[in-house]
């Protein structure tokens, strides 16, 4: 009986730790979730099954001894942007999951030199048959996010300002494919890169131009009345390349009434009283009337004078009359003085008045 009991209790012992063992050595890889496995201190394998690892040799990387996979990302509304882990460090559980690494935004240089603030979003999943390369990468977010980065910029490097919107699909297309080919090169011999184990899926972007204020160069105010920014002065000249006559006569009128109101305003800082009319001001053709009081009045605007008519001709010689005696063609003189005779009204000074006879 005794010789049972101890047969029994170490029976029972061992179906205890083997009980034990295998729950501690059971791993549930899929499709989501693998583990990174060495024997002898090198890569063995990833796991992509529940399985028991019964050789003690195999080990999972976990701990301190899990590999360092985060990346950049950001809320859904993209207002707020943190590092994301694909490993969780206590069980060495790696993500399979298709992930959004979301690098904060930078600024980009169109072919005119004009600044944009862009955001860029790449959809990427690790590949498991090359885990091994980002397990063995020392900075795997860093690696992605550059590259990103990199690709965006030299892409929209090639672009004016005024084409970025309508090729935006092209860029995004080229990215994706450069990421794509850098992971599987079409010519195996002479990548493109170097590869970091992903599958990469979409990569999109957005962009908003950055005024002078915002780009650090200086408020333009400061530039003086006269000078716009350069991103004005080419944003107004692609709006002039395609625009009809009457359009550019007006943006020209707009553009000189925003420069008088720049010279007013910056005249009105002096601090002292500034008084302009709407003639000085180019607002008004109206002339103006100054008095000696120094009030300015407007005055009113003179007609256009009427046309004058073309002299009649002359009229044929009257006849005389008897007891007349004039000469032939002679006209009465002016007071009713008679013909041949010089009126004898004298010439009185411009500016006197002359009695009437009663």
């Amino acid at each position: 009986m005794q010789t049972a009991a101890i047969i029994g209790a170490v029976v029972l012992v061992l179906l205890l730790a083997f009980l034990v063992y295998r729950a501690v050595r059971t791993y549930h890889a899929g499709p989501h979730v693998t583990f990174i496995t060495t024997k002898s201190g090198q890569y063995h394998n990833a796991l992509r099954a529940p399985i028991t690892l019964w050789n003690p040799a195999i080990r999972v990387l976990k701990g301190h001894h899990a590999p360092d996979l985060t990346f950049m990302t950001s809320d859904p509304a993209g207002a707020q942007y943190f590092e994301k882990s694909l490993v969780a460090r206590k069980s060495g559980e790696i993500s399979l999951r298709l992930h959004v690494c979301t690098p904060r935004p930078f600024i980009s240089r169109t072919v005119e030199n004009r600044q944009i603030r862009v955001s860029t979003r790449v959809a990427f999943q690790l590949d498991i048959d090359r885990i091994d390369i980002p397990s063995q990468l020392e900075a795997f977010g860093a690696a992605l996010g550059a590259r990103v980065v990199n690709l965006f910029d030299n892409a929209i490097g090639k672009y004016e300002n005024q084409d970025l919107r309508a090729g935006q699909t092209e860029i995004e297309a080229k990215v994706l494919q450069q990421l794509q080919d850098i992971e599987f090169p079409p010519d195996p011999v002479h990548p493109t890169g170097m590869p970091l184990g992903i599958k990469v899926y979409e990569a999109t972007m957005s962009f908003e131009p950055v005024s002078a204020a915002q780009s650090g160069e200086g408020p333009a105010a400061n530039r003086g009345a006269m000078a716009y920014p350069t991103e004005d002065i080419d944003e107004l000249a692609d709006l002039l390349e395609k625009a009809n006559p009457a359009t550019v006569e007006v943006i020209l009128r707009m553009m000189e009434l925003q420069n008088r109101h720049d010279i007013v305003e910056m005249l009105c800082k002096s601090g002292g009283l500034v008084a302009f009319t709407a003639q000085e001001l180019g607002l008004s053709e109206r002339p103006l009337d100054r008095k000696i009081s120094g009030i300015n009045r407007m005055a009113p605007v003179a007609p256009e004078p009427a046309p004058v008519a073309p002299p009649a001709a002359p009229a044929a010689p009257a006849a005389a009359t008897p007891g007349g005696g004039g000469a032939p063609g002679a006209t009465a003189a002016p007071g009713g003085a008679a013909p041949g005779t010089a009126a004898l009204t004298p010439a009185v000074p411009e500016g006197t008045s002359v009695p009437r006879r009663s």
